[in-house]
């Protein structure tokens, strides 16, 4: 019976490991990133230039260490989306991998963390 009973709990169960992952609701919303993928990239390209030029302007203006490390960040960022921009239209994609991408989202992380966290010497 206990056999039976296992057999049973199995053939019921074996559907919903081959069924969807609970993140399917997200695929339209990828689906639809996708189309304005080359867009957004620029976008991002762009602001990033904007807020890297406004922090340099303001180191300029107060000659505060933070702001030169924050723009050094945007800039970094700038660099990372234009090398975006490039691996879509030259190459097929694999120009810039994830690795390569962390690697440039830590720096800028590690980059903002100093500018916030730590106090300049007097």
């Amino acid at each position: 019976m206990k056999k039976i009973l296992l057999l049973f709990v199995s053939f019921l169960l074996i559907p919903l490991a081959f069924a969807s992952g609970p993140w399917d609701f997200l695929r339209p919303l990828t689906e639809m990133a996708y189309s304005f993928d080359s867009i957004t990239k620029f976008l991002v390209f762009v602001v990033s230039l904007v807020l890297c030029f406004i922090a340099v302007k303001a180191y300029f203006k107060s000659k505060s260490k933070r702001f030169l490390l924050i723009g050094t960040a945007f800039f970094l960022f700038a660099i990372k989306g234009f090398l975006k921009i490039l691996d879509l239209f030259v190459s097929p994609g694999w120009f810039l991998g994830d690795a390569s991408e962390n690697v440039f989202e830590l720096i800028i992380l590690a980059l903002f963390f100093v500018a916030l966290f730590f106090k300049p010497k007097k």
